[in-house]
């Protein structure tokens, strides 16, 4: 079999990504599914007389690997490159995997093993990272329900298979509601007070949709934070800002897109999964391996911490109404959320005399990276070193003329990087880095 024949299950270390086409997932996945559930199998007919680290949590861990890089990177691509055909392929698979990954909790001759390698002379002696790595085998084991009686697996399982297809669809209207909004201006008439970096912005988000040309520029805002934002804080216009702000506040809640349903249902799902697992609530299932260990301890940390910030809340509002009261002599007193943004920049500026944008070319993306670089190499003692990188959409030929050590990315504005010691040049390991918005990558301030 070719690498390209089963592109989601090569295991080269530089990812082909050209290759990895919607088309390929269904067939790439279920086959290693058939793969890894093969290997649990022969896993749990292995002789159980002389147990070892090697032939039982290794043994488990290496399984699933091949599944758990393929599915891996059908979700990365689902968050930085999604696609129509990408999602239906997702879609497809998606309760098989959800169905494979819950049942390797609820196998009792796996559970078994694992308990019985647990009790053994060998497990006892452990130590580091091994002593930890079975802690937390049987401690997710028994978080996951491997305990629960044969009718309660059952009902877990379902939960958990329909909880990965509703969070999946809430995900997607997420992104398509964000994407479906959108005010063009074919003038800059009503963005008085917008700085020309955001400006710059706006026209780049037009000519993306083929609108406006250098001599007739047109202006496009969209539900990405660094389009929409500094409209809320810069407009001089509160029509246009209410406009955007409403939008902004509406992702996930209007016409074919909206959640509201979908997150009822995620909650009650969320809810029988606690109850399943022996927990009051979700949150206390969620936290019970976290520094918080509760949802009642986690929710008395928040509001604590509202009370005692509430005092400086208020008295920073105070100031803000005050000095909008001397600007504008017409204001009826009443805070609208989409003037919040816009007056605490005005005040910012008249109290501090700063400004956002007169520090931008300062803060310069390329500037900021190369600096945060340099010094985690100064405290770290390694060299981070820019690869070369090609593009080339799924299923085209990269181009001719890239170099030889030229690294494949899923964007063209994707970079990629090697950690070097700074001494030896020994490879330690790489990254990728893809630092924009777009409107097939899944918002957050991660994106």
């Amino acid at each position: 079999m070719s690498e390209t024949s089963r592109p989601f299950l090569d295991p080269g270390f530089h990812i082909k990504w050209s290759h990895l086409a919607p088309e390929a997932v269904v067939a790439d996945i279920r086959e290693a599914l058939s793969t890894a559930q093969a290997n649990i199998d022969q896993l749990c007919a292995s002789p159980s007389g002389d147990l070892s680290f090697e032939n039982t949590l290794l043994a488990l861990e290496e399984s699933t690997e091949e599944l758990t890089r393929a599915w891996g990177l059908v979700n990365h691509l689902d968050a930085v490159r999604n696609s129509e055909p990408l999602r239906e392929a997702l879609s497809e698979v998606l309760p098989e995997v959800t169905q494979f990954y819950s049942r390797i909790t609820f196998n009792e001759p796996l559970w078994e093993r694992i308990k019985s390698y647990h009790e053994t002379t060998e497990a006892a002696a452990l130590t580091g990272v091994r002593k930890r790595f079975v802690e937390e085998t049987i401690r997710d084991f028994r978080r996951s329900g491997a305990d629960l009686p044969a009718d309660k697996k059952q009902q877990l399982e379902q939960v958990q298979s329909q909880l990965a297809e509703v969070t999946q669809k809430f995900s997607e209207n997420v992104l398509d509601s964000t994407n479906a909004w959108e005010l063009i201006l074919e003038d800059d008439s009503r963005l008085s007070g917008v700085p020309e970096t955001a400006l710059s912005i706006l026209i780049s988000e037009a000519a993306s949709k083929g609108l406006g040309s250098e001599d007739n520029p047109v202006y496009r805002i969209s539900l990405k934070f660094p389009v929409f934002y500094p409209i809320l804080e810069h407009a001089d216009d509160a029509e246009l800002r209410r406009e955007v702000w409403q939008a902004s506040v509406n992702i996930g809640r209007s016409d074919e897109h909206n959640n509201s349903a979908l997150i009822s249902q995620i909650l009650r799902l969320r809810q029988q999964k606690a109850e399943l697992l022996g927990k009051t609530h979700f949150a206390d299932q969620v936290l019970e391996e976290r520094m918080a260990k509760d949802g009642a301890t986690a929710l008395s940390f928040v509001e604590d911490l509202a009370n005692r910030t509430r005092p400086f809340f208020e008295k920073e509002i105070e100031t803000l109404r005050r000095f909008r009261e001397n600007e504008d002599p017409g204001w009826d007193g009443n805070f609208q959320p989409w003037d919040v943004a816009y007056w605490s920049e005005k005040l910012r500026q008249a109290e501090y005399n700063f400004d956002e944008e007169a520090l931008r070319p300062y803060f310069a993306i390329d500037r900021v990276i190369e600096g945060m670089f340099r010094l985690t190499e100064q405290v770290f003692g390694f060299a981070i070193v820019e690869r070369p990188t090609a593009f080339a959409e799924p299923g085209a030929p990269l181009p001719a003329e890239i170099s030889e050590d030229a690294v494949e990315v899923w964007h063209p504005e994707v970079k990629f990087y090697e950690l070097r010691d700074a001494e030896s040049g020994k490879h330690l390991g790489s990254f990728y880095a893809d630092w924009h918005p777009r409107e097939d990558k899944r918002g957050g301030a991660w994106m």
